[in-house]
């Protein structure tokens, strides 16, 4: 016989569950419902905090690229270090998503969410200053796992904290945040 997965907690009768505090409908002063749950400021800031790691994201993989003929002329790079430092962010994303993005469960999303932020400003203040290549292939390595522990931990963000009717729309507009930056940036 199996064991009974992970049971959600049920809110005593009269209680609410804080996803009811989210969904509940606004009213007038004359008791009728407002036709759409309005988002509120916080629930704005945090949709803006998550939405900034897919702009970040975007922006260190594209730029990186833009600048690489520059960062190869003052290293001295061949093509395989050429290559290597146009992949190590996403590499960098790939042990953020899988080592780091997990963790949000047991730490909590907002502790992950300000400790990958930390990882993310610490790496790319130091990939600013890079001496060597070597610098510069582990500080681009270190701002990928920054960006690669934001994917799970932003979209849980915002999972959580806004309203059911609109929270997947939310979702796909902070994704979408790097189609948009590339289009912008070159469009086709």
């Amino acid at each position: 016989m199996s064991e009974p997965g992970p049971t959600v907690p049920i809110p005593a009768p009269g209680r609410k569950s804080v996803q009811d505090y989210i969904n509940e409908t606004p009213r007038w002063p004359d008791g009728t419902a407002a036709a759409s749950v309005p988002l509120t400021r916080m629930q704005w800031r945090i949709w803006g905090l998550a939405a900034a790691g897919k702009f970040f994201e975007g922006m260190i993989v594209f730029m990186t690229g833009v600048a690489l003929p520059l960062i190869a002329a003052e290293f001295d790079m061949n093509a395989v270090q050429r290559g290597i430092v146009g992949a190590a962010s996403l590499f960098g994303i790939l042990v953020g998503a899988l080592a780091l993005g997990g963790l949000a469960d047991r730490f909590g999303r907002k502790a992950m969410f300000i400790v990958e932020m930390m990882i993310f400003t610490v790496f790319l203040v130091l990939l600013a200053a890079s001496p060597s290549y070597g610098w510069l292939v582990v500080c681009l390595f270190g701002v990928g796992v920054a960006l690669g522990c934001d994917y799970p931990t932003a979209h849980l963000i915002i999972s959580e904290s806004i309203p059911s009717a609109v929270r997947g729309r939310r979702c796909s507009r902070a994704r979408s945040v790097i189609n948009h930056q590339r289009r912008t940036i070159w469009p086709a």
